[in-house]
């Protein structure tokens, strides 16, 4: 990845059931093939794997070639690492964070004039080991959360080291990413009610109760309702589960209530 010259994990390959993201390269006869960005690791993905549909016309509209993936680990027996994609919510997020915290560690090298490589070896590779100790694989917040969410650990890690001294310009930095990179995010949500204005009122009432972030929920142009928070306070996880929990409940009510979210996009 950018900037950085050794492996992002010291792990050797991913865990079962790991978001990775994958860079697939070659379609072949039973599988697609490609190598995973943050591991030293080859993968591949069956078809039956890739989608749930039925049958496919064009599969580079599917699994697109020499573009970053993102595939959830279904096997890792071997170091040809076996995804799959066919049951998986593409979401970004995370990956965005890990190259934001390579970008963090770029510029306290320079700032500190340290050697980058060892830097990040000795604080990042002992707190994603500690990390996954803590959490399931399905689970498990990224690195950059991780550092936000456990400062004190953090501290230790550095005080172990021979960093120790540069902690307070690390948390400096860290501080200034999440100022800097706070952002809209936007669903557009269809809302198709056969049973009339009354069942997607229920309907949404019964959603907004889930809620524990400020929001914005407002009719946008027909059918679609536009909701929107902050990313210092919510997540696209956070709005996926809204979506999906309007999806649900619509299935439960007379006569059926339908929901689709094409998009979630920052601003």
């Amino acid at each position: 990845m950018a900037f950085l010259n050794c492996s992002f994990y010291e792990l050797l390959k991913p865990t079962i059931d790991e978001i990775v993201l994958v860079e697939f390269n070659t379609y072949e006869e039973m599988n697609i093939k490609g190598k995973l960005v943050e591991y030293n690791n080859d993968v591949f993905l069956n078809y039956s794997d890739a989608t749930r549909k039925r049958s496919v016309s064009n599969w580079k509209k599917i699994v697109p070639l020499n573009t970053q993936t993102i595939a959830k680990v279904e096997n890792n027996d071997s170091d040809i690492i076996q995804v799959s994609l066919s049951f998986l919510t593409e979401n970004t997020e995370q990956f965005n964070k890990n190259k934001q915290l390579i970008k963090i560690f770029k510029k306290l090298s320079i700032i500190e004039s340290k050697d980058m490589t060892e830097l990040w070896k000795s604080i990042i590779y002992p707190i994603d080991k500690h990390r996954r100790q803590e959490y399931e694989a399905k689970d498990i917040p990224c690195l950059l959360d991780y550092c936000n969410n456990e400062q004190d650990f953090i501290e230790s890690i550095f005080k172990e080291s021979i960093y120790n001294d540069i902690y307070p310009k690390f948390i400096e930095l860290l501080d200034n990413l999440t100022k800097e990179k706070s952002y809209r995010i936007i669903s557009k949500i269809e809302i198709v009610s056969p049973g009339g204005i009354q069942n997607t009122k229920e309907l949404l009432n019964k959603a907004i109760q889930t809620i524990k972030f400020n929001y914005s929920l407002v009719y946008d142009t027909a059918p679609t309702f536009k909701f929107e928070s902050s990313s210092i306070e919510s997540s696209d996880d956070d709005h996926k589960s809204f979506i999906k929990f309007l999806e649900t409940e619509g299935q439960k009510l007379n006569p059926k209530t339908f929901v689709r979210c094409n998009s979630i996009v920052h601003i």
